[in-house]
């Protein structure tokens, strides 16, 4: 598979954090530095900086640059599988793996939540109906809507596990969201929290089964969009 430019970018910036030669509080060459360097467009740039970002590796300062936040990324994410996060095969493992553990676990949930479990979702759903009305993104209502159902099924390992590859999951999310329709995804979301909270374990399950494949077929039409560019 042909990488993305945007992942040549992001194995430079890590290999160089990986090998020592950008420490924490080290300022990255700028964007025309690095479009110079590497030889690459500015929106390949950025898209690198922004999902190095969001996984806590770098921090923007507005008018001064990007600086190293951490050069300890989680023992699960190496520098080959980070470099990956935007290639489409790595996007469609994550959702596989979505499907296989957020399915159980939201049936689970719905047989066992507690009110403070239903609290966190009612949450999320009321932050992602304000994201609509102020046209923002909803990428933290959808990671605290899934994860509270993640913690719900009360399993440590499941948990741990999910937890693990927290990186990877947001920084997938945000290249999905970029085709996500917010009020179809908000439906979702309402059902699920309605089928958990009346405990019905199997309507809980389906219902999470059909919304994650739906945001499979919308991934797929990114990709296909983005091959045709």
């Amino acid at each position: 598979m042909t990488k993305r430019v945007s992942t040549i970018v992001t194995e430079f910036i890590l290999t160089n954090i990986k090998e020592g030669n950008y420490n924490i509080g080290d300022k990255l060459p700028s964007e025309r530095e690095l479009m110079e360097l590497l030889e690459v467009g500015r929106s390949s740039v950025r898209e690198s900086l922004n999902t190095l970002e969001d996984m806590n590796i770098l921090e923007k300062r507005m008018g001064i640059g990007v600086f190293v936040k951490q050069t300890q990324v989680h023992n699960l994410v190496d520098t080959n599988v980070v470099s990956a996060l935007l290639d489409e095969k790595v996007s469609k493992d994550l959702l596989d793996f979505r499907l296989m553990i957020e399915v159980g676990a939201c049936a689970r949930t719905a047989l066992i939540a507690t009110e403070e479990d239903l609290l966190k979702m009612e949450k999320a759903i009321k932050m992602h109906k304000e994201i609509i009305h102020q046209n923002g993104s909803s990428l933290e209502s959808d990671l605290l809507f899934h994860q509270s159902i993640v913690e719900g099924a009360s399993n440590n390992v499941l948990k741990n596990v999910y937890e693990s590859i927290s990186d990877l999951l947001i920084s997938v999310r945000k290249e999905l969201l970029k085709s996500e329709d917010k009020e179809k995804s908000l439906r979702y979301h309402e059902k699920i929290y309605y089928a958990i909270k009346i405990k019905d374990s199997e309507m809980a399950g389906k219902l999470m089964r059909e919304h994650l494949l739906d945001v499979a077929t919308d991934y797929d039409e990114l990709i296909k969009m983005d091959k045709e560019r």
